[in-house]
């Protein structure tokens, strides 16, 4: 059955992909392939993932996650309840941090994980990828007040770039590339970081685009910094990390990503985080789709790694 799902899914087969998943829960079958199928269907609860620090995509307020990210699990849900007849489907939160997020989905502390988790290779070899949901660059922002245009003019300065991400390699090329006497220094939180930018005691933050266009919007006076034209990396795909071993769940959450993006909701959800007012802090992005997010909504194959 595993291999039928797989070759369905490698064919495009949306459609007949999710029906087969919804069939294969009446078979009883062993293995690792079933183990998150059948604890979510026996325990009417699924164990998501989310990040403290990583506005637009997920933050904590209210007492409850939230964010770009958030609302695209909440949606996910809500169709794997459909497919598995399940009248009731809780939500079990866990909060993650940059050095836990592949650790607890190794270890089954978690079924998936909402955050923003941009695709590699070695990353790969750790978990799955769900379809992507997002693209994103690499950039560096500075204050306007430091006159910060080039990568060129970084040499000798410190950086701040968040342990444990793909930034800590995309700035090490670039210093490599440049022959830049860069100080890399490896924070922990994006908030803080932003916070010794803005005070001055830090001159450079290496991240996401759209996370520096977030912590910008947010400190409420944006035309204080300049986020860089130019680029570490091409815009990457940003995806749901999942347990490897577990092809049913994966190929479900894939078949409801894709229906999710062709969907109506996906712009209103995208439209919410970036085109609008974000409450209660008031800040918009104005971020519009990605040429990289226009095809995959079009496109009616899988994502190709």
């Amino acid at each position: 059955m595993s291999l039928l799902i797989k070759s369905l899914y490698q064919a495009s087969c949306f459609t007949a992909a999710a029906l087969i998943f919804s069939l294969g829960m009446l078979i009883p079958s062993s293995g690792h392939a079933e183990d998150i199928l059948a604890r979510i269907t026996q325990n009417k609860t699924i164990t998501l993932s989310y990040q403290t620090d990583v506005f637009p995509y997920s933050y904590f307020e209210n007492n409850k996650p939230q964010g770009y990210s958030i609302d695209i699990c909440h949606k996910l849900i809500d169709m794997i309840k459909q497919e598995l007849k399940l009248p009731e489907l809780r939500i079990k939160w866990v909060p993650v941090t940059t050095a836990t997020q592949f650790l607890t989905v190794k270890n089954k502390s978690i079924d998936m994980g909402c955050i923003p988790t941009i695709y590699t290779a070695e990353r790969q070899k750790i978990v799955t990828f769900s379809e992507p949901y997002f693209f994103s660059a690499t950039r560096f922002v500075s204050r306007m007040e430091d006159d910060i245009t080039d990568i060129e003019e970084l040499n000798g300065h410190t950086v701040i770039v968040k342990s444990g991400t793909v930034f800590v390699r995309h700035i090490q090329e670039a210093n490599a590339q440049h022959q830049l006497s860069l100080n890399i220094d490896l924070g922990t939180d994006n908030t803080k970081a932003f916070s010794e930018l803005e005070s001055g005691r830090t001159p450079v933050i290496v991240s996401s685009d759209v996370l520096l266009l977030a912590q910008a919007a947010l400190s409420g006076h944006p035309q204080a910094f300049r986020i860089s034209a130019q680029t570490l990396s091409p815009r990457l795909p940003i995806a749901m990390p999942i347990k490897k071993g577990n092809p049913k769940f994966t190929a479900l959450i894939n078949t409801s990503m894709k229906r999710l993006l062709q969907s109506p909701d996906f712009m209103t959800i995208y439209n919410k985080w970036f085109m609008r007012p974000i409450m209660p802090e008031g800040v918009t992005l104005n971020l519009p789709l990605s040429p990289e997010l226009k095809k995959r909504i079009s496109s009616q194959t899988p994502y190709a790694y």
